[in-house]
């Protein structure tokens, strides 16, 4: 079955938020969707991006299924299993993948970070992506700076041979800055990809469908 898998820029984007607001928006299509995250970092108790994707996604597979690894220091994850001494497993996750989007309609994956923050080691999620062939939706924050941030993910992806469906920028602060009016714009005419939606700042993902264009 389809898959996404939701990329940042960088960390504060908005990148949880858009992932939940395209879960929400394709179970209301009536499609059956699973999420994952396979690691969360930051984790101090429960793993809050975790939780909020699920809840969007209607999914109620086991914490392990949606999250298998979850780890306490706000880190890339390589570096933050090194400290805690957890071996990340990246044939686990793939199987996890595999085994997930098979079972459902539509599996939206949330990485961490952008595509090339380190996973274990050397290996990326540009790299887990490009394994498992999951397809890519950018999330920026519109704000002075975007257009090179997604000019570069669009290129290591497609570089590496991966589909991109499109980006989104969203607002994670109520404040933005000049650019904001016309990134997208000047984005999609850099990269040559679909503006998927611009996300006002909004209180929940809910109030975010409207402003998005499913990728599937």
């Amino acid at each position: 079955m389809s898959a996404l898998f939701v990329t940042g820029t960088d960390t504060g984007v908005g990148k949880t938020f858009v992932a939940c607001a395209l879960a929400t928006a394709l179970r209301r299509r009536g499609r059956r969707v699973a999420v994952m995250k396979p690691v969360e970092t930051g984790v101090d108790g429960e793993p809050e991006d975790t939780r909020r994707l699920a809840s969007a996604a209607a999914d109620e597979a086991p914490l392990d299924d949606v999250c298998p690894y979850r780890l306490r220091a706000p880190l890339a994850p390589a570096v933050a299993a090194a400290r805690e001494g957890v071996t990340i497993d990246l044939d686990r996750i793939a199987a996890l993948v595999d085994r997930r989007r098979r079972a459902v309609d539509v599996l939206v994956v949330e990485g961490a970070g952008g595509l090339l923050v380190p996973i274990v080691g050397r290996t990326t999620y540009l790299d887990l992506a490009t394994r498992l062939a999951l397809p890519l939706v950018i999330v920026a924050a519109n704000r002075l700076g975007t257009i090179n941030h997604c000019a570069l993910t669009a290129h290591v992806a497609t570089t590496a041979g991966l589909v991109v469906h499109g980006f989104v920028l969203s607002h994670p602060t109520p404040t933005t800055d000049a650019s904001a009016a016309t990134n997208a714009e000047t984005i999609a005419t850099l990269t040559g990809l679909r503006c998927l939606g611009v996300v006002p700042h909004v209180a929940t993902p809910e109030d975010a469908i409207a402003s998005l264009v499913l990728p599937l």
